[in-house]
């Protein structure tokens, strides 16, 4: 009997260490160092640490470890705290309280691997007001030109991104953000209830090896938008960042992800089986009507999708 005592006592405790340092993990994850480069598939899978915390739950209950129950249910209670708000369905503004939308659609389209054509019908169909695409390969630049134009009279590109518009766009620019060459722009677009600066964004790309050209760039979009009066800003696109990734959440500060319509992470990639959300619709100066991420095309990444409607 003792020795049954202590190896509960001892499963406890291991438990309840494991369950201590995925609390610290939820907690404060930009305080963990960036050994290796694994901060960033760490921060990726921040949402999908209820798994193992339900696990050491589930352990801890069938030892009947207590000092394990008690750390695994305050994990859960860190968990819920930090994601359930995030996961919770949007609640839209009433009809009543619309005067005009902007609908807005993001989409890459993972250059000649992808499919823009299909993509291209897709978009076309759901007729979005502002379309941001990124990974336009040469091949299919003058094709979605063509199948674009007539819905879009207004466009603008940058190297490999690309946005398009039913409503006049004033003014735009390309932006480098340190990359060393341009695959974001900055536009002023005349919506309705007044002009909106929307930035399209294809951040470099992130992996273990390396991610400096990145955070880079989220940082020089990051100070850009600090600097940025506009009233009304959307920036959408492909951010090769998740929304807990420590060079992201400075965006999250000075803009809104609208929640998903339906509820959930609304994670973006790869389309087969998302467990990350690259793609992001950010706002200022907007309530969202609606909030979705949907397959579209060939791409290997999810389309995300929104209705905004301006509050100032």
């Amino acid at each position: 009997m003792a020795r049954r005592t202590g190896s509960r006592r001892r499963i406890g405790v291991l438990i309840a260490v494991l369950a201590a340092v995925l609390i610290a993990a939820l907690g404060a994850p930009a305080r963990f160092p960036d050994l290796f480069g694994l901060a960033l598939p760490f921060e990726a899978i921040l949402p999908w640490l209820g798994a193992p915390i339900a696990l050491l739950l589930i352990a801890a209950l069938a030892r009947r470890a207590w000092l394990g129950i008690l750390v695994s249910l305050a994990a859960v209670v860190v968990w819920s705290f930090v994601f359930v708000p995030r996961i919770m369905p949007l609640n839209p503004p009433s009809a009543s309280e619309v005067d005009a939308t902007v609908t807005v659609l993001s989409q890459n389209l993972q250059g000649a691997a992808g499919d823009p054509a299909t993509t291209t019908q897709a978009v076309l169909d759901r007729a979005p007001d502002l379309l941001a695409l990124q990974e336009i390969d040469g091949e299919s630049r003058d094709a979605l030109d063509a199948a674009l134009l007539e819905a879009y009279p207004y466009a603008e590109r940058a190297s490999t991104v690309g946005l398009w518009s039913t409503y006049p766009i004033l003014e735009s620019e390309p932006l480098d953000l340190g990359l060393g060459w341009k695959r974001a722009l900055r536009a002023v677009v005349a919506t309705p209830g007044g002009d909106t600066t929307v930035y399209v964004v294809h951040a470099a790309s992130a992996r273990l090896q390396g991610h400096e050209q990145r955070d880079q760039m989220l940082t020089q979009l990051t100070e850009q938008i600090q600097a940025d009066g506009s009233p009304r800003i959307i920036a959408l696109g492909d951010f090769n960042a998740g929304t807990d990734d420590r060079s992201f959440v400075p965006l999250t500060d000075l803009l809104v992800e609208p929640r998903q319509t339906a509820g959930g992470f609304g994670f973006s990639w790869p389309a087969a089986f998302p467990f990350v959300r690259l793609d992001h619709v950010l706002e200022r100066g907007f309530d969202a009507r609606s909030m979705e991420t949907i397959p579209l095309g060939g791409s290997d990444h999810l389309a995300v999708t929104a209705e905004l409607v301006p509050t100032q």
